[in-house]
């Protein structure tokens, strides 16, 4: 094995297709909405097309009482893109390190793919990304693994292809690949340490700490979720959360928070066990949204 193929939804990023409708309408409501205008076979047809214009107003024609829903969907998507998968991201950096290249593959309707593609920065960490909206074809159709195969150059036999559907993981295989079927990030490393992709993982022994804007660290407290990777940097565009070494916190402060008085900033240790971190550059970074009741409050690294 010397390269690998990753499905999206469910393996990359989070897919709530229900958020979009509860934009519009009750919550309570959406199953039974979903299941009357057959949404899942719907969106599945969508994945083979570039464009939703005519699909949606078919839709609509069929269920005309449900045409404020219909329409709704495509026009909340961004709301069905709930966050990116815990830890696949550091698999996809370790990878990287590893000099594995990697390349995507995703049943994404060409006209919605650009909201994901806008929003993660974890997506250019890909050589490439094959959209079966764009390339009118879709998973299982073994058309779309040659597709992805030839635009990377892989070699069908030495490529692992990673997908939580077990429908497109068996086609992955027929074709030729080595197909995993996804079920977490943590079983997903054990894989392909055990097909010598990547090494056994060696855990951090040292805490790790993050400085953060008092202001934002209480809104998180509030809320119950820190969006941030670091200062002014959302954590879905970098794809991590940025972290520190205790010997690197002073040139951290100075660099990024040095116009902020003592008392307007937290810092923040984690002890890392169990986390999904990657050192990069020479620090760490958490491919997690940050953990708030793991984290503690300290005055300087003990």
């Amino acid at each position: 094995m010397d390269a690998v193929i990753f499905d999206l939804g469910g393996v990359v990023l989070e897919w709530v297709p229900e958020r979009a409708f509860e934009q519009v309408v009750d919550a309570a409501e959406v199953p039974r909405l979903m299941e009357r205008i057959g949404f899942h076979e719907w969106n599945r047809a969508n994945d083979g097309r570039d464009s939703l214009a005519s699909a949606e107003d078919e839709l609509v024609s069929l269920h005309p009482g449900e045409e404020v829903a219909i329409r709704g969907y495509r026009s909340h998507f961004a709301a069905t893109l709930t966050g990116m998968v815990p830890g696949t991201g550091a698999v996809i950096a370790e990878l990287g390190q590893a000099g594995v290249p990697t390349t995507a593959l995703t049943n994404w309707s060409g006209e919605l793919f650009p909201y994901a593609r806008q929003r993660f920065g974890i997506l250019g960490r890909f050589r490439d990304i094959v959209v079966s909206g764009r390339e009118g074809v879709i998973k299982p159709d073994p058309r779309i693994f040659a597709i992805a195969c030839d635009r990377a150059g892989f070699e069908p036999a030495a490529t692992v292809f990673v997908d939580d559907s077990p429908a497109n993981v068996a086609a992955a295989r027929a074709f030729g690949l080595h197909g995993l079927h996804f079920r977490t990030a943590d079983a997903l490393r054990d894989d392909l340490v055990a097909l010598g992709l990547l090494p056994p993982r060696r855990s951090l022994s040292v805490p790790v700490y993050h400085w953060a804007p008092r202001q934002e660290w209480e809104r998180a407290l509030a809320t119950g979720s820190y969006p941030w990777s670091g200062r002014g940097l959302g954590y879905d565009a970098e794809g991590f959360v940025h972290l520190s070494f205790a010997g690197q916190l002073t040139r951290t402060r100075e660099r990024f928070y040095a116009d902020l008085a003592a008392y307007d900033l937290v810092l923040l240790r984690l002890e890392p066990d169990g986390l999904p971190i990657v050192v990069e550059d020479g620090f760490p970074h958490l491919f997690t949204p940050l953990p708030l009741e793991r984290a503690t409050q300290v005055s300087a690294p003990a």
